[in-house]
């Protein structure tokens, strides 16, 4: 953690300047960015103990975090029920219990 404070504070930097910087209209935008984030990240010894150390903008990091993550859950949501067929072998309990079930996601 220690090394990566000292050597990598440049590359920090620049992360925390694009976080600060990132404004998207597309949530497609924000899937990518999120993506190459992480991978960035990822070279970290340890994520948090490291970004402590400076001023990482964690509110908006977490907020594209979190809108990436729900939008990708609404995504599969939507594959279930646009691929949701009617099977009439199946009795109509199973069926409509099938249907809330996807209502209430």
């Amino acid at each position: 953690i220690r090394e990566d404070i000292q050597t990598k504070g440049e590359f920090i930097n620049g992360l925390i300047k694009k976080v600060v910087d990132a404004a998207y209209v597309d949530i497609e935008d924000v899937l990518k960015f999120v993506d190459w984030l992480d991978g960035e990240l990822s070279t970290l010894a340890d994520e948090r103990a490291v970004l402590k150390h400076f001023k990482w903008p964690e509110k908006k990091a977490d907020a594209m975090r979190e809108a990436a993550v729900e939008y990708r859950e609404l995504k599969m949501l939507e594959q279930e029920i646009s691929s949701y067929k009617d099977d009439p072998d199946i009795p109509c309990v199973a069926s409509l219990k099938k249907m809330a079930s996807l209502l209430d996601k």
